[in-house]
């Protein structure tokens, strides 16, 4: 048997023909290189902070009205509105018909919904003029009907800010 093969001479594992040289030993462990790995998550989380800074949530900044009875903190509001000057209660009927402004026990005319839909502008323009009259007063009550679509409610909200009344308060049900 001198021209058989019986292994390879060079200390290497035989794999059907192919010779690999300096294998491991079984049982030997195996370093792994984590570099890519934390090079990734490094990326990664860099881009997941800088996305942070630039995506901004739209929030819409409204209160609700006071629950009836106690005097603790509406008491304190109460005394300090006094030193500022007059203050209005306007309130804003939004139903399916139109906008009804109330205020000072009085009521403005209505402002009728078209078939093209709500007179914003119409209502920009009450708002303004009582914004004039009533320069101190920021508050208004927007009396919402059940049926109203959240973009008209949201429309409504825009056009009291733009008119100078920032505390927007939100009430359920119809004036009547």
């Amino acid at each position: 048997m001198s021209g058989s093969v019986s292994g390879p001479s060079s200390g290497g594992k035989s794999r059907g023909g192919i010779t690999s040289r300096g294998g491991l030993t079984e049982g030997t462990p195996i370093d792994l290189d984590m570099t890519p790995m934390m090079n990734m998550l490094i990326i990664l989380i860099s881009f997941l902070v800088t996305m942070v800074v630039f995506t901004q949530i739209a929030v819409i900044k409204f209160n609700l009205p006071p629950a009836q009875g106690g005097g603790g903190e509406t008491q304190a509001a109460a005394d300090s509105s006094k030193d500022k000057g007059p203050d209005v209660d306007i309130t804003v009927v939004v139903s399916e018909s139109g906008f009804q402004v109330i205020g000072e026990g009085r009521k403005l005319d209505p402002i009728p919904k078209s078939a093209k839909g709500y007179d914003y502008p119409t209502l920009g323009g009450f708002m303004k003029k009582l914004k004039e009259e009533y320069p101190t007063s920021e508050n208004v009550v927007l009396l919402i009907d059940s049926n109203i679509v959240y973009q008209d409610i949201i429309t409504a909200m825009d056009v009291m800010r733009e008119s100078k009344f920032p505390n927007i308060l939100l009430s359920g049900g119809v004036y009547q």
